[in-house]
This record gives C-alpha cells, sequence and structure tokens, in this order.
C-alpha cells in the first residue's frame, strides 16, 4: 500500500538564491547598457513607444515606493524586529529593481517626445540608472553566502546610494514636471540654507525701484516664473514654447506669432490667456495648480500694447488707470522719475544768500525738495558771478525770460546738470551758445520764442533726448529745420506759432 501523505510535514516557502541574484544584476545590468545606447534621445519614439512612454509617471512611482518598503524591512529585519526568513525583503527588491527597468524604458521614450531640458533629462535618467542597477546590487550581497558579517556594511553602503539616487532623481523628476524649485518653493528658510536654494520671494514683484527697474523684469518675468515656466521653462519646453528668458521669447518659432508688439489682440500668448474658462486651449490649463488671474492678464496684455519692451523701465511706461490700481495693490506706490529719483543733499544756504544777494529770486520747487526754481530778470541776476553755478545740481528751474542774457553768458548753463526747464523767450540770443545745454540730459522743456535762434542753433538740440516741449514761435527757425530735427527726436512736441507757449504750458 502507498504510504499515507504526512499533513504535518512543513511547506518551506520558496526563497532567492544567491545564483539568482547573481543573474538577476547581471541581467538588470546588461538591460540597463542596452536601453541607454539604443534609445537615441534626439530620435523620435514609435506609436507604440508613445503609449508606453505615456505611462512613465505612473509606472516611475512603483519602484520608489518598493524599494523604500524593502528598505524598511531590510532595517527592521536587521534590528532583528522582523522574524523569519528573508523571502518578503528579497521579492520587494526584485519587484522594485524590474519596474525600474519598465520606467527607464517608458521615461526614456518619452524624452524622446521632446518638450525637455537635455541636460536635466540626462541626469534625471542616470539617477534611474543608478537606481535600479544598485538595487539589483543590493539583492546580490544581500544572498552571497561568502560575505559575513562585513555584508551588512557593503550592503547598507549601497542602500545609500540607491536613496539618494532616489531623491535626486525624484527632485529633478519634479523640475522637468513642475518647474525649476518645486521641491524646495515652501522650504523653510533653515531648508533653504541647507540646501543652496534661492531664499523665499517676500514680495512678488520688484516694484521698489522703478526708475531702473524694467517692466519685464518686474513684472513679466515673475508672471511667466509663476504661472508658465513650469511647462514653458528651461527644463521643459512643451509645444516648444519656453519663456524663461527673453532670448527664449524673443526666438520662439512658431505658425502664430507668441507676441505681437502694440498689438495684444493679436498676440497668440494674450489669446490663449484669454480663452473662456474650460477651452481646451485655455493657459494655463483649467487643471492647472496655478491658474493665471484676470489683474495678471490685464498686465501682460499692457506690457504687450506697449511695444513688449524689454528696456521699457517701469517709471517711463505708459500707465492706465487700470493698471496704476493693479500694481497700487501690490506696493508700487509713488513714482520718482528723472531728477526727483536723485537722491542729493539740500541746497547751501550761504549759496543761496548769494545768488538772492545778486538779485536773482530763488524758491525751492515744492516743500521739502532739495530743487530749485531760479528767475532772473536781468542778466545780472543770475550770470557773471559764479553763484548759479554754486547751485548747479539743485537749480531744476531757471527762467531768464525777457532778460538781456548773452549767447556767451549762456555757457554757464552748462554747470547746471539737473536742469528740467529752461526759458529763453524774448531774449536777443542767436542761438550759438546752446552748445552748453547739449548734455543736460534731464531737460524737458525749452522755450526760444521771439528769440533770434536760427537752423543752426536748432540742429544742437538733436542729442537732447528728455526734451518733450519747445517753442520757437516768431523765430529763424525754418521748417525744413524743424522737420530734421522732428525726424531725429520724435518724443519733442515743438510749437511752431500755432498756438502760443503760455496756452501749451
Amino acid at each position: 500500500m502507498p504510504d499515507k501523505p504526512n499533513y504535518s510535514q512543513t511547506v518551506t516557502r520558496p526563497v532567492i538564491s544567491d545564483r539568482f541574484a547573481k543573474w538577476n544584476l547581471v541581467g538588470v545590468t546588461l538591460i540597463c547598457l542596452l536601453l541607454f545606447f539604443w534609445i537615441d534621445p534626439t530620435g523620435r519614439a514609435a506609436e507604440w513607444q508613445r503609449f508606453i512612454a505615456r505611462l512613465h509617471p505612473a509606472v516611475v512611482h512603483l519602484p520608489i515606493g518598493i524599494l523604500v518598503v524593502g528598505f524598511i524591512l531590510s532595517i527592521l529585519r536587521s534590528l532583528k524586529w522582523l522574524t523569519g526568513d528573508d523571502t518578503a525583503i528579497d521579492l520587494t527588491i526584485v519587484l522594485g529593481t524590474w519596474f525600474g527597468v519598465i520606467a527607464i524604458a517608458a521615461g526614456s521614450w518619452l524624452g524622446q517626445m521632446g518638450g525637455y531640458d537635455p541636460d536635466v533629462l540626462f541626469r534625471h535618467k542616470l539617477a534611474g540608472y543608478v537606481v535600479t542597477v544598485f538595487a539589483a546590487l543590493v539583492l546580490y550581497l544581500r544572498k552571497r553566502s561568502t560575505l559575513e558579517q562585513p555584508r551588512n556594511g557593503i550592503q547598507y553602503g549601497a542602500w545609500v546610494i540607491v536613496l539618494g539616487a532616489l531623491v535626486y532623481g525624484g527632485d529633478l523628476g519634479g523640475r522637468i514636471t513642475h518647474g525649476d524649485g518645486f521641491a524646495s518653493e515652501y522650504a523653510p528658510s533653515i531648508a533653504r540654507l541647507v540646501l543652496g536654494t534661492p531664499p523665499e520671494i517676500e514680495q512678488r514683484f520688484e516694484l521698489s525701484s522703478p526708475t531702473v527697474t524694467t517692466v519685464y523684469d518686474g513684472i513679466v518675468a515673475p508672471i511667466f516664473s509663476e504661472k508658465c515656466t513650469s511647462c514653458h521653462g528651461k527644463d521643459r519646453g512643451k509645444g516648444r514654447l519656453r519663456l524663461h528668458t527673453q532670448d527664449a521669447i524673443v526666438g520662439h518659432k512658431g505658425d502664430d506669432p507668441l507676441i505681437v508688439p502694440e498689438r495684444s489682440e493679436e498676440s497668440l500668448l494674450i489669446q490663449r490667456m484669454s480663452l473662456p474658462e474650460g477651452h481646451e486651449d485655455q493657459m494655463p490649463p483649467l487643471l492647472d495648480a496655478k491658474p493665471i488671474a484676470p489683474a495678471d492678464v490685464e498686465l501682460l496684455k499692457w506690457w504687450v500694447d506697449e511695444g513688449a519692451s524689454f528696456e521699457l523701465t517701469i517709471a517711463d511706461a505708459p500707465m492706465p488707470p487700470h493698471i496704476r490700481t493693479i500694481l497700487d495693490a501690490y506696493g508700487l506706490g509713488v513714482i520718482r522719475r528723472g531728477i526727483f529719483a536723485l537722491d542729493i543733499a539740500p541746497p547751501d544756504s550761504n549759496a543761496m544768500e548769494a545768488l538772492l544777494a545778486q538779485g536773482a529770486r530763488v524758491s525751492p520747487l515744492s516743500n521739502g525738495s532739495p530743487f530749485l526754481s531760479v528767475t532772473c530778470r536781468r542778466a545780472a541776476d543770475c550770470f557773471g558771478e559764479g553763484a548759479l553755478g554754486a547751485l548747479g545740481q539743485h537749480v531744476a528751474w531757471l527762467d531768464a525770460g525777457e532778460s538781456d542774457v548773452s549767447d556767451t553768458q549762456l555757457a554757464e548753463l552748462s554747470d547746471l546738470p539737473n536742469l528740467v526747464r529752461l526759458d529763453l523767450s524774448k531774449t536777443r540770443i542767436d542761438g550759438s551758445g546752446l552748445e552748453s545745454i547739449k548734455n543736460l540730459q534731464y531737460l524737458e522743456y525749452l522755450n526760444l520764442y521771439g528769440s533770434d535762434v536760427d537752423d543752426a542753433a536748432l540742429s544742437q538740440l538733436e542729442t537732447l533726448t528728455s526734451l518733450a516741449a519747445l517753442y520757437l514761435w516768431q523765430t529763424n527757425v525754418s521748417d525744413a529745420a524743424v522737420s530734421q530735427l522732428e525726424a531725429a527726436n520724435p518724443q519733442i512736441k515743438i510749437n511752431t506759432g500755432a498756438t502760443s507757449p503760455s496756452e501749451n504750458e
């Protein structure tokens, strides 16, 4: 009779042998090398490869979670908090390793679909290779029977490399998917210091120095950085569009113009941002974690309508009331332009008394202002004694209209670098002395009404880039000279007699 089966015998669970671990390491390494050299980063993925590629964001999290669990189980086993054999730990490592291989293949094909920074993508892939191969090495070290106690140190050294590569690769993956600084965006200051990331930005826009900060740098670039560059930045260029630098914006090539200066309604950038909510082409996408506010769209429209300049400062940009209201909410405050943006000491009281004693009328432009308004009814009231030059940087307005000032005396005007307004109306100057004002960078108003200036004098004004108003009524200047000056300095409004100076002041 056949023996009866002994149901009391213990069924031995299968274990992973050291032989399997060795060939697992060899196989994983060879496949990783094959993927590294076979999948050309600049190539084009086939349709079936693209299908697998789109699974990468889901598949890549499997080896991460599985290997972390394997590490925790390994620690518990070493501390003898976990009893039994090592089968569960070994199977965890095997699964994590082969899911890593699948994630590498899918990720490599996804990279071929374009729109990613090559350097960041390469480092992200390299981290994946390190995780996968060293995970297989961990299993091999665990199963080597020739190593006794020393194997723990080597094994956990390999674990450290696996976990370090996981963190590094995960950070790069976050940068690729969500933009630079995604992982550290809300990190506390001490963590930012340790990681070497930039300090947290305390204000959204840079509005503290409007006279030197451009609209692009202070307003437009922060909007792009916050709302757009996670998909269209340095590390990722979805749709072949990048908005992280001026060169990237200007160099964009597409079927429709991204930005049409002075025509926001024709600019693809603004069109996509202005689409109705829920539209499939709406940007940023409806489900994006950082939707763009209507106020931000208005600011971008304003920038485009003003020429989409990368040099235009906030102070110099024409500002409609609704834009001023938006920027006021962000703390723009009063904009100090021209000489009023300068920081100079109050005028010397002795110098003021000397000019008053000479016969001039001297008064501050406003209470507390270091800048002065000076009036001279006679040339001797201001010129010839050096008192005017002693207050040079403080004189902003000078009225010598209807005086007997000469072209020779006008040489002293070169000592007034901050002169904004100059009235020489109804004087007998012929304009030869106007050479002294050609370097006055802040001069905005010049009244030569009723003087003897001619075409030669007018040619000396072409260097005055800040000049906005020029009065030439009843002078010897020809229409041709006026046209030439208007062509050289189109910002100047020239009055030649249609209206009197008093009507335009």
